[in-house]
């Protein structure tokens, strides 16, 4: 076993982040495992479970191609097999949004247009048409969302105040 990465700093920062994904993402649709399966089957038929991304054998994760964040669900169409770098590398960005942009480690400009290819084909046989978080949401579930956010701008203030947050 190597352990060459110190743990994952948490920060106020990235702990309200997390927070406010948690919140969104009791919002999105969820799958279930027979759901994963087909996900699995689907990769598998298509080229083998590899990073979607760089092509990296065994991938440790799955992908959302449209964040949490951003109203992405935990469904077949926006999950895809990734290897923690790309995964890392990414973050909550939306895969047009990656693959155009100056991220340290991303695919090859060369492969671009083959990873696109494969999102479109993907999302298309499992009928993913990805919505921002805000269109998703119900009447009172923009009220509840509102409610939670104006509380945790509260406490981003407060510690912005208190110098634990920049």
């Amino acid at each position: 076993m190597s352990l060459e990465k110190l743990p994952t700093k948490m920060s106020p920062g990235l702990g309200l982040s997390m927070l406010d994904r948690a919140i969104k993402e009791s919002f999105a649709r969820r799958c279930s495992t027979a759901d994963l399966e087909r996900v699995r089957q689907y990769f598998s038929k298509n080229g083998g479970l590899h990073c979607l991304y760089c092509g990296a054998a065994s991938p440790s994760r799955w992908d959302h191609l449209h964040a949490v964040s951003r109203g992405g669900d935990t469904v077949p169409g926006n999950l895809v097999p990734a290897c923690q770098r790309c995964d890392d590398s990414k973050q909550d960005k939306d895969i047009d949004e990656w693959l155009s942009g100056k991220s340290k480690h991303r695919p090859k400009p060369n492969s671009l247009a083959r990873i696109l290819s494969k999102v479109n084909a993907y999302q298309a046989h499992f009928s993913y048409q990805p919505k921002e978080f805000d269109k998703k949401l119900s009447k009172a579930q923009r009220v509840t969302y509102s409610r939670f956010r104006k509380g945790l701008d509260s406490l981003r203030a407060h510690l912005q105040q208190d110098g634990l947050l920049k």
